[in-house]
């Protein structure tokens, strides 16, 4: 199971929608994270990331990302009890190394535990989904509009790295193969060295195919299907109720001197409307591999 999931079409409303709106649904799920530090707002959002990617038939490449969000979200939490010194409710005395006091306080731990779950929904949201449901070649055609140099140099990085990281992993098995294998500097020596000749030769047989004078395409008008206007309503639904949210100082939360939670009505409407906007697009007839357009 990979780390990170690798995009393939399937027959869902956000695989159908185009890659702009796909991208503008992802970002808004990580606009809310970043402008909320109130736990239970951040837990919803993950688990509206994780419905998302269910109905979206993507789940198995989202539990390759927790892999991934596991390990550094502990280390967020470990670093925050250690370093910082917020709170007044000490829960553990670790004495004093070289002038530090390492105490630990519920506020840190709380603070931490935030800061993990907030990183949690940027990577699912950016790692997981954006990287399942978003289709790669067309995220390049809407980025060669922009820079077309830019867009070339993305969508080569995209195919070689497979490639480069296939050579050095061969390189490595040959290196074991020798009577005296030499050691990991002179492997990643070797594999940099063919990396760079690599991109020699590919920019020489870009060069040659007249790619040097390309000039970016003309922009070519495709209707918009049901599938973009619902996934594009969703994302704009998810920034307004974010930001309209934030503004009217809902889900406050407050972690110095002690840990102060708003939990009332208003902020458990302001999780299910995130849940229910982030599940909005699956409401309508399910995408047929996006030949729906109308």
């Amino acid at each position: 199971m990979a780390l990170v999931p690798v995009y393939r079409r399937l027959p869902s409303p956000l695989h159908s929608a185009r890659a702009s709106v796909a991208t503008l649904y992802c970002a808004s799920l990580a606009l809310a994270a970043l402008l909320y530090e109130h736990p239970l707002v951040l837990a919803v959002l993950a688990v509206s990331v994780l419905l998302a990617a269910a109905a979206a038939g993507v789940w198995r490449g989202l539990v390759g990302s927790l892999r991934l969000v596991v390990p550094f979200a502990l280390l967020i939490v470990v670093v925050n009890v250690l370093v910082s010194q917020r709170g007044l409710t000490v829960v553990f005395r670790g004495g004093t190394i070289l002038g530090h006091r390492l105490d630990v306080t519920a506020e840190s731990l709380a603070w931490g535990g935030m800061n993990a779950l907030r990183f949690t929904v940027l990577i699912l949201a950016f790692g997981g989904l954006f990287s399942a449901i978003v289709d790669p070649d067309e995220l390049m055609r809407v980025m060669r509009r922009v820079s077309y140099r830019s867009a070339l140099a993305a969508s080569l990085t995209t195919r070689l790295v497979p490639v480069l990281a296939r050579d050095a992993s061969r390189m490595g098995d040959a290196a074991r193969c020798r009577p005296a294998p030499p050691g990991r500097l002179e492997v990643t020596r070797a594999a940099l060295t063919g990396a760079l000749e690599r991109a020699v030769d590919v920019a020489a047989a870009l060069e040659l195919r007249g790619y040097a004078s390309a000039r970016p395409p003309r922009r070519s008008s495709r209707p918009w299907s049901r599938h973009d206007f619902a996934v594009a309503a969703s994302a704009l639904l998810i920034a307004a109720l974010a930001i309209a949210g934030r503004a009217a100082g809902l889900a406050g939360a407050s972690f110095d001197p002690t840990v102060t939670l708003e939990t009332g009505a208003a902020e458990l409407a302001l999780c299910v409307a995130f849940a229910a906007a982030a599940l909005l697009p699956f409401a309508a007839p399910h995408a047929r591999l996006g030949v729906a357009r109308g």
